[in-house]
């Protein structure tokens, strides 16, 4: 289930005490979860709090509003400011860890007659957590409004704002992950939704931060422009659409340099099958209508788009397919469905504009 939250509060901290008090139960739970799954992958708790602890320093160094917003929802929810960071951080604890994780397809079109960008996005996540997240609406610094989605307690991981930028989001696995203390790759997602409006700027706010784990952060912007931007601890990269073909990304680096440093895939993965899958349907990503663009990608097919629990697996190491985005930087929307694109309906798919009401 993807529950829904507005707020008109422009103090970082109150907005967060805001938040955490009201849904101060499903925060708890959530770190839970993750204490859980630090536990399994081996990530003791003292490298947990040290982790965190040594991160919110980086964060009040590079974004204090945002700390002051996790800060705030460790007030309401009633839980450590250090546990709140964790949340947040919980790529770069991951990282400490030996496991490989698999998680999000994202495809983007580029029209060639000067359209905005349509992206679709699958996220994946282990079948134990993350029963119930939120897609939440709120005002930023400037004037700026933000859409973003997330598991409760995370300031950001997909989104949109109200000056024609989005992000989507892949996690990727480098050899060089862990190696330092970064900025969470969600804070750095939230940064470049509350501050960039053009792709250049998001690239200038990904280049002043240290990074401490990899990803894929996937722009796209009314400018029009899109652009995959892979990230890891020694470097970044920048893969810019092509307008007229799709611009796709799964689970491993396409940029031949941060590829060499590749952390190698489990005999599970299904990175490749998926990018191969998109590749095939790039008519669909052309789809201008979002609900139709998610349809025209449902399929039963092994090797689809979707994730399906591997009974191969260990019950905890079992990813699957959990939500499904869309992103309208025109009309500053955000569209989710709770599930996989086959077991999207009508009464499911849901919108939600990054504009302030009238």
């Amino acid at each position: 289930m993807i529950h829904t939250w507005h707020t008109e509060e422009t103090d970082p901290a109150r907005r967060g005490e805001e938040l955490g008090s009201r849904w101060r139960d499903r925060v708890r739970a959530t770190l839970e979860e993750y204490e859980a799954l630090f536990a399994g992958r081996a990530v003791s708790s003292v490298v947990v709090r040290e982790t965190s602890e040594a991160t919110r320093e980086l964060v009040a160094g590079h974004a204090p509003e945002i700390l002051a917003e996790i800060d705030g929802v460790a007030r309401g929810a009633q839980i450590e400011p250090w546990q709140a960071m964790a949340l947040n951080a919980r790529t770069e604890i991951l990282a400490r860890a030996a496991a490989v994780t698999q998680e999000c397809s994202t495809a983007v079109f580029l029209p060639a007659d000067g359209g905005a960008p349509r992206s679709v996005q699958t996220w994946d996540w282990y079948s134990q957590m993350a029963h119930e997240t939120m897609v939440r609406s709120q005002p930023a610094a400037g004037g700026t409004r933000i859409v973003t989605f997330g598991e409760f307690g995370q300031v950001a991981k997909i989104g949109v704002n109200s000056r024609g930028l989005g992000v989507h989001f892949n996690i990727l696995q480098h050899t060089s992950d862990g190696s330092r203390l970064g900025v969470p790759v969600h804070v750095l997602t939230r940064m470049i939704l509350e501050r960039a409006g053009t792709l250049a700027e998001a690239l200038q706010i990904v280049d002043s931060v240290p990074l401490g784990a990899s990803t894929v952060l996937t722009v796209v912007t009314a400018e029009p422009a899109a652009a995959s931007v892979e990230l890891s601890p020694v470097g970044w990269a920048v893969l810019h659409a092509t307008p007229g073909e799709p611009l796709l990304h799964t689970n491993h680096f396409l940029d031949p340099a941060l590829a060499a440093g590749e952390v190698a895939a489990t005999p599970f993965s299904t990175t490749r099958e998926r990018l191969a899958f998109l590749g095939g349907r790039g008519s669909a990503v052309e789809i201008g209508e979002p609900l139709a663009r998610v349809r025209a990608l449902a399929d039963e097919a092994p090797g689809s788009i979707c994730v399906d629990p591997d009974p191969r697996r260990a019950p905890d190491d079992r990813p699957e397919t959990k939500a499904t985005f869309t992103i309208d930087v025109e009309r500053a929307e955000l569209g989710f469905h709770a599930g996989h694109p086959r077991q999207v309906a009508d009464r499911t798919w849901r919108v939600l504009a990054a504009r302030s009401p009238a």
